[in-house]
């Protein structure tokens, strides 16, 4: 009997004991805390290609309290507006209180984040306070941003189109590109005037490798054959705005001619069976056309067929072959412009 009341008193010692620590906890996480406080800049960012690498974008925050002495590691979080931070940007940066990016970093992770190459959209910025996982992080105020990203031109491998309808000189010659850095490449290219005689470059001087011809077939306007390190000028046999295709793996070569249009039932009068027939504008190497437009989807196509077509997979002004038809909403309809830019590997579209 005795041994049963031993036990009782120190079942009832010990659960007044957890019954305290619990009170400590309580009063521990009670005490008084500030979290960090973010500033920025400023809230207003127009990025450009220009500064790309220029530091754009300065955060900085004072230190979280805990009421009393703790080691903060410090989180940035960035996110899309809206999203209540669902998936964010997250960089780990210690005991840090500022943080900076280049223009170029801040436009990949604004693109990245899901905002639209030339036209504001709204980032969210906050920093996560933590010191251990048994405390509750602090979270900084909220910035919301306005960020107006670029479009990103890559560099692709490329080869130069150098003939006599530019004067035969490679530096200033446009490119075919190989976006997969796999010896097959292929860009659109103005040539009109002279005999529209030109060799391939594997740079924009003649030390490099000259590709010529070798063989070809001609139909219509449209050209392909084979080429060689050795062989002479290849051509097309009218003026016009050309893809053309080669293949250093194969040593094979094309040349289509095209023209390009818009179709959809966005476009005033086309409801996916009428072409809107767009003007190439030789100046800026460009297509465009002025038209109506409705709330609706539309794309781009060569030549009035599906054959050769371009869609915005991704809604992000960058084309891709066969993509997703690009939708208009109600801001951009009316009388607007359309301009398609096919240049050596990066095929862009804008909307004004």
């Amino acid at each position: 009997m005795k041994k049963i009341i031993q036990y009782l008193f120190l079942g009832l010692f010990l659960q007044s004991l957890v019954a305290c620590e619990n009170d400590e906890v309580k009063t521990y996480m009670s005490a008084q805390t500030q979290a960090p406080k973010l500033t920025s800049t400023q809230t207003n960012y127009v990025l450009s290609a220009n500064t790309a690498n220029d530091t754009t974008v300065s955060l900085t925050w004072a230190r979280s309290d805990y009421g009393f002495s703790a080691a903060s590691k410090y989180t940035l979080q960035i996110a899309k507006a809206g999203t209540n931070f669902a998936a964010p940007k997250e960089i780990s940066l210690g005991n840090a209180t500022s943080f900076k990016y280049t223009t170029a970093d801040f436009n990949q992770l604004a693109i990245l984040q899901g905002l639209k190459p030339s036209a504001a959209g709204q980032l969210e910025i906050r920093v996560k306070s933590s010191i251990s996982e048994s405390v509750a992080d602090l979270y900084s105020n909220t910035l919301t941003v306005s960020v107006t990203p670029y479009i990103v031109i890559i560099n692709y491998p490329s080869l130069w189109v150098a003939g006599d309808f530019q004067g035969w000189n490679p530096a200033t010659a446009p490119k075919i590109s190989s976006r997969n850095s796999n010896g097959i490449y292929e860009g659109y290219v103005w040539i009109s005037g002279g005999t529209r005689q030109f060799k391939l470059t594997s740079q924009p001087d003649w030390n490099g490798i000259a590709y010529g011809w070798a063989s070809s077939t001609t139909t219509g306007t449209d050209v392909a054959g084979t080429i060689n390190t050795s062989g002479g000028n290849l051509f097309v046999p009218v003026d016009g705005y050309f893809l053309i295709k080669a293949n250093t793996n194969t040593n094979t070569w094309s040349a289509t001619k095209t023209t390009w249009s818009i179709i959809g039932d966005a476009p005033e009068g086309s409801n996916w069976s009428n072409d809107i027939p767009m003007q190439f504008d030789a100046t800026k190497n460009v297509w465009k056309v002025t038209t109506k437009l409705n709330v609706g989807s539309l794309k781009f196509r060569a030549n009035s067929g599906w054959t050769i077509n371009l869609g915005d997979t991704g809604a992000d002004l960058s084309l891709e072959y066969d993509g997703t038809d690009f939708k208009i909403p109600a801001n951009l309809t009316g009388t607007r412009t359309i301009t398609l830019d096919l240049k050596a590997g990066n095929y862009t579209y804008s909307i004004e």
